[in-house]
């Protein structure tokens, strides 16, 4: 029954793969039960060229997916990739494993072109503390500080963070300025702004536009395809939660 329950679980992470563009059967792009020295990766992942980026352990519907992560990481450190997929056919955990402190679950799998994108920032990744910090969008004591412990807390691997800013602090420019110095040391590449109004879209989005003019923005509204040649996007949460599906 155990061995059942996995085939079916990789039956499901396979439709998973091949939804999101990934050719399965090219022996190329998706390598199965790659046997490594201590061990065998249930799946790796490569660019276009063949060479390893991630790895997927898989395990059966009655195992949490982060159960795997110490495996996990044996094997990616065997492969020398920066990424880890935990799956078990329900969930989906993801995992940069040498910046981040845990995974954190995932709606599906990165396509090919996503995962070559982000592995091709990872390669040329500064110190995000070692970037100077654009003192002309946000130059205030407070302000400085404020960037500064964010990006201590992400060198620690902590991925959810939280600033609280009284009204006429400059939170849009703080906010500005931790954008440019993530860019700037690759530490991202793109950002999702959020606001509870339109009119506080428009309005953010004409501060990014002065603030932030080599980082096109746009807002982002029902209707409209989403613009992935600009770095920024911009919209509302009520707009998010419907085009969250798409």
């Amino acid at each position: 029954m155990a061995n059942s329950n996995e085939a079916f679980s990789r039956a499901i992470i396979d439709a998973q793969l091949k939804s999101q563009g990934w050719n399965i059967h090219d022996s190329l792009s998706v390598r199965f039960e790659y046997v490594l020295e201590n061990g065998r990766a249930d799946y790796v992942l490569c660019d276009r060229h063949g060479r390893a980026i991630a790895i997927i352990e898989a395990k059966r519907y009655a195992i949490s997916p982060g159960d795997a992560a110490e495996q996990a990481k044996g094997y990616a450190e065997q492969l020398k990739v920066p990424y880890i997929f935990l799956a078990n056919g329900q969930e989906i955990l993801f995992w940069e494993w040498q910046r981040e402190a845990y995974p954190h679950p995932i709606k599906t799998f990165f396509s090919q072109g996503d995962l070559e994108r982000r592995f091709a920032t990872y390669q040329v990744r500064q110190d995000i503390t070692a970037v100077d910090i654009d003192k002309h969008i946000a130059g205030r004591d407070y302000q400085l500080e404020c960037i500064n412990a964010l990006c201590h807390e992400i060198k620690l691997g902590r991925r959810k963070l939280l600033v609280e800013m009284a009204t006429g602090t400059g939170k849009t420019r703080t906010a500005a300025a931790f954008i440019k110095r993530l860019f700037q040391a690759n530490a991202a590449t793109r950002v999702l702004f959020l606001v509870d109004r339109i009119p506080l879209a428009k309005q953010t989005e004409d501060a990014f536009a002065e603030y932030l003019p080599d980082y096109p923005a746009y807002v982002l509204r029902a209707g409209r395809r989403f613009q992935d040649e600009k770095q920024i996007t911009i919209t509302t949460l009520q707009s998010m939660i419907n085009l969250y599906g798409d």
